[in-house]
């Protein structure tokens, strides 16, 4: 399978996977930093499961090793980044600053990955940004705040991340590199929020694991998916076309939650995502 098909592969499980995390969350009003760390070991335990089918390969200690925990704590700063962003600004305002991360992987890879990105490929890029702002409703403008300070440092962090992984996952096993990736992601955060181990009884309980187990598997499987397809194709192409997760996410809200505000300019902005992924071939 060729990387552009497991791009799409990975956005379409991944938009199922936010569906199905924002049914589960709903309600909870349980600590989020808890749950980021619980969730990333959730999925690391799937990863050991997958790479030991697989084969399971510990790196060779190199310089590129060294930007593997880099690459950690970028993931885990972004992630902090993101839930102080939530608490500022509504949804919709986060995921467009966010979008950012896009321009930061395609310059981040270009500069240090060697990759190409001619007249064609930035038109399909303004395009899939284009139709990230149809999709997205913004009531009341964005105005310049904390929060949206907060949403750009995790865009710099999420797509300097990226950049980092694909440098490393070029000559790594990918689903060995994302168990001990994501496993390094939870100890990077239980070192910056050790108060956190206070709330994990409510996490090991049976009806927290049954809820967090499909999750688990859409969630690694898109994963690996994701970084196969940066093993074997460009970055910053990958980057550009997984734009569409936003556009996905929207469409599958209006049929599964009922979400059908503005529907015809989601689906617009649905069409402009499949023309840039044909630009971005």
């Amino acid at each position: 399978m060729g990387w552009l098909y497991l791009t799409l592969l990975s956005v379409v499980i991944t938009a199922f996977a936010n569906i199905l995390q924002r049914v589960l969350m709903k309600d909870d009003k349980s600590n989020p930093y808890s749950y980021a760390i619980a969730f990333h070991l959730v999925v690391t335990v799937f990863y050991f499961a997958f790479s030991s089918i697989n084969g399971f390969s510990l790196p060779a200690f190199s310089i590129k090793f060294l930007f593997m925990p880099l690459a950690s704590m970028l993931w885990g700063l972004g992630t902090v980044f993101l839930f102080r962003a939530l608490k500022l600004l509504e949804i919709s305002e986060v995921t467009i600053i966010g979008s950012t991360r896009t321009l930061v992987t395609i310059v981040g890879s270009v500069l240090f990955l060697g990759d190409t990105f001619g007249f064609q490929k930035i038109v399909g890029t303004a395009i899939m940004f284009l139709s990230v702002f149809l999709a997205t409703n913004l009531k009341n403008g964005i105005k310049f705040n904390k929060g949206i300070t907060y949403s750009f440092g995790m865009a710099i962090c999420y797509g300097l991340g990226l950049v980092f992984d694909a440098f490393n996952i070029k000559s790594f096993d990918p689903i060995s590199y994302l168990a001990i990736g994501n496993l390094m992601i939870s100890l990077f955060l239980l070192l910056l929020f050790p108060q956190t181990v206070k709330a994990w009884k409510e996490y090991v309980n049976p009806p927290f694991l049954k809820k967090m187990l499909p999750l688990g598997i859409l969630s690694s499987t898109q994963a690996v998916a994701y970084y196969f397809a940066i093993k074997y194709g460009p970055t910053s192409q990958i980057a550009s076309i997984n734009l569409s997760l936003i556009i996905v996410t929207v469409l599958l809200a209006a049929i599964l939650l009922k979400e059908r505000d503005n529907l015809f300019k989601k689906i617009i902005a649905a069409l402009l995502v499949t023309l840039g992924i044909f630009l971005l071939r």
